[in-house]
């Protein structure tokens, strides 16, 4: 099931509310959850803009994946399936990091919006949780899920010819990755500077948020006076928390020091487990000297292993900073699909310019930058492990991509059959009988 991306749902409801257009009236019931035409008419105009074709067809179809969220919402509540409030806020965090990504800023998301971080967080938090609640109970319909090889091979046995997916060109990539180590002077630079504003909030009675506004280096809660809402314990970096929990209300801490840079936090409430904190963080700055002493550290490696005087992967065990890809011998993981393999196209371009330099599987690129979303950086060398010519899939080159193929068909034949069970048993009504012609609404009518 596609579960619907309630950004772009909230974008199109934004613009279709300034035009007057929406007139609402329920379409189906499902148990106690009801489906609107406008949640129809706002799904419908981003699959046109995906390029879905118009017609009622599509709206048959939108309909019933709505429906299909209803009964799994339903039966999640009616099972007692659970999803934590840290859950919901740290996907609230993970979506507002992207969201912000699309419209540029965090300053043109609220201006957009007309709304600050926290209050946008607040309006979709119900939504959220009931969207996780359906994905959590879908998860539980297809957990035992599993396929056989004879059921991979039976599975691609089944597929036409002429209906066999291409595929286009693969690579698999290793890579040591070390991040600039801040050197001491900008370290104490950077103590100073936090020293300065703690001093300025305890002994000059300055105001906390509008220092954090002016100066902390945390784009995310610098523009809400460094305020970060409640989180629970475990949400937060250890060193922040182990000082966080033991303030005092209105108490503002001694310089706490994280992978982050140095925190000045101030408890604003707390109940239970649960802390109102806001911090300002100030960051000591990576130097260009920093960044150098970095690329020729990783241009040694190199060198040593392009004359086999070190292994790779004994040099992504010693020298690698990176956890996830160095749990796996330094293989990178894909992002999209979770596997090892990347179509080109999906490679960021310093890497895809980068290996495309190089002769043939095991070779070694030159040092490459690494930025990541929070605006610090790393260098990494990227070994090419193997690269795979596009080509129609076969059992033997393709096995893995069919065995993901398979089971996503039997995971399907599973919720369907656990649909069919379901619908029997739960209330369902389709006040809209203009939708009663739809092909795929026999189930739910029956």
């Amino acid at each position: 099931m596609k579960f619907f991306n309630i950004f772009l749902i909230f974008l199109s409801i934004n613009i279709f509310a300034q035009q007057d257009l929406l007139v609402d009236k329920i379409v189906a019931i499902v148990g106690e959850e009801v489906v609107l035409h406008s949640d129809i008419e706002v799904n419908y105009g981003q699959y046109i803009s995906q390029g879905a074709p118009e017609g009622n067809e599509t709206k048959c179809q939108i309909l019933d994946e709505l429906m299909l969220e209803k009964l799994l919402l339903t039966h999640a509540r009616l099972d007692s399936v659970v999803v934590s409030e840290a859950e919901v806020e740290a996907e609230l965090d993970n979506r507002f990091r992207y969201y912000v990504s699309l419209l540029g800023s965090e300053e043109a998301f609220e201006e957009y919006f007309k709304k600050s971080v926290l209050e946008f967080k607040e309006d979709f938090r119900e939504d959220l949780y009931d969207q996780l609640l359906a994905q959590r109970k879908q998860s539980e319909i297809i957990a035992n899920v599993k396929v056989t090889p004879a059921e991979v091979k039976e599975y691609f046995n089944a597929i036409p010819q002429d209906s066999l997916p291409y595929f286009n060109s693969e690579v698999q990539l290793s890579q040591i990755l070390i991040k600039p180590k801040v050197n001491e002077k900008e370290r104490n630079k950077a103590i100073a500077r936090a020293e300065d504003l703690r001093k300025r909030i305890v002994e000059g009675g300055e105001d906390f948020a509008t220092l954090a506004t002016t100066y902390s280096d945390d784009p995310g809660s610098g523009k809400q006076g460094g305020d970060l809402g409640f989180m629970n314990r475990g949400d937060l970096v250890k060193e922040y928390e182990a000082v966080a929990f033991k303030l005092e209300k209105n108490e503002v801490s001694e310089l706490v020091e994280s992978q982050f840079g140095f925190h000045i936090i101030q408890l604003l409430e707390r109940r239970g487990n649960r802390i109102h904190t806001r911090h300002i963080l100030i960051k000591p700055q990576i130097t260009t000297a920093d960044e150098t002493l970095v690329q020729s550290q990783l241009d040694s490696i190199r060198i040593a292993i392009v004359n086999e005087e070190l292994n790779f992967k004994d040099a992504v065990a010693e020298f690698s900073e990176d956890e996830q890809s160095k749990s796996i011998n330094g293989m990178i993981q894909n992002p999209n699909s979770g596997s090892t393999y990347f179509q080109t196209d999906e490679l960021e371009p310093d890497v895809y310019f980068a290996i495309e330099s190089l002769n043939g599987e095991g070779e070694v690129t030159e040092p490459v930058i690494q930025r990541f979303p929070d605006g610090t950086t790393a260098y990494r060398i990227v070994q090419l492990v193997s690269k795979t010519p596009p080509h129609q899939a076969n059992l033997k080159d393709d096995y893995g991509k069919l065995v993901n193929y398979a089971l996503v068909s039997k995971q399907n034949e599973a919720i369907n059959k656990w649909v069919y069970s379901r619908i029997k048993r739960t209330f369902v009504k389709l006040p809209n009988t203009s939708y009663l012609e739809c092909p795929v609404m026999e189930k739910w009518e029956r």
